[in-house]
């Protein structure tokens, strides 16, 4: 189910086009919900939250569909923003809110077909994300605190008798925080190992994309140094080659 707001002061043009969003989605078997505002600050007041697509009227009294988007973009950066206005010379400023675009009133039909088909795909795009970002989330106990993390903010994994350290960044601060979770390295492999960790000794399982150098002997993690055993050496820098490549980086130790 798709959330559409129409924010504009003027009915006909609210009516106009939520005639046209109905077209599109019989069309297109599109589930969608509109709630329509005549003012920028009837939708502040309303309170609403978690829609997907907004249609805002630049030119409104007391507050402009500028001035809302610039208020919306505080607190959402993803809500596809699209302008409808009669002001084409001020369209362009749209895209300093991270707008999609804009159409000239009255709406075209064809018009507003082509935006719905971009702003459906831009959302599909932020779900997407979402997931994605959800498949690499995990909880890992900390003494009695279950903190969220997600795979890439961990550098890596080391083993200490029957304790598991995950060395792992702070996505605010970019400061390290060490959890400590009661397992085994085996644990931590088939947990870490799907997205991109490789083990460079028997106490220490890697996140290759956080290795900033290598050595014959050692992982370089900014100024952290790891060493590397004899009997992973050979597949970590497999590992270490291919990630290379993938970048499109050349390897200096081909």
């Amino acid at each position: 189910m798709i959330r559409i707001g129409i924010v504009d002061d003027d009915m006909d043009s609210r009516k106009r086009l939520k005639q046209e969003i109905e077209e599109y989605a019989a069309e297109n078997i599109l589930k969608y919900e509109l709630q329509e505002y005549e003012s920028a600050h009837a939708f502040l007041d309303g309170g609403e939250q978690g829609f997907d697509m907004l249609f805002l009227d630049i030119d409104m009294p007391g507050m402009s569909g500028m001035e809302l988007a610039e208020k919306i973009r505080e607190t959402d950066h993803e809500v596809v923003i699209i302008f409808c206005t009669n002001l084409q010379q001020f369209a362009i400023n749209g895209y300093t809110v991270g707008a999609l675009g804009f159409m000239v009133k009255p709406v075209q039909t064809y018009i507003l077909n082509l935006t719905m088909d971009r702003a459906l795909t831009a959302i599909q795009k932020n779900l997407s994300r979402h997931k994605k970002e959800a498949d690499t989330t995990f909880v890992l106990k900390d003494g009695t605190i279950s903190r969220i993390v997600n795979a890439s903010n961990i550098d890596y994994v080391e083993v200490r008798q029957h304790y598991l350290l995950y060395n792992v960044k702070d996505s605010t601060t970019g400061a390290r925080i060490v959890i400590k979770n009661r397992g085994t390295m085996q644990d931590a492999v088939e947990r870490l190992s799907p997205y991109g960790f490789w083990r460079c000794s028997s106490s220490f399982l890697v996140n290759i994309k956080s290795v900033t150098a290598v050595s014959r002997m050692n992982v370089y993690i900014g100024e952290e140094l790891l060493p590397i055993g004899r009997t992973f050496k050979e597949s970590f820098m497999d590992a270490f080659s291919r990630y290379l490549a993938k970048k499109g980086w050349e390897d200096p130790c081909q």
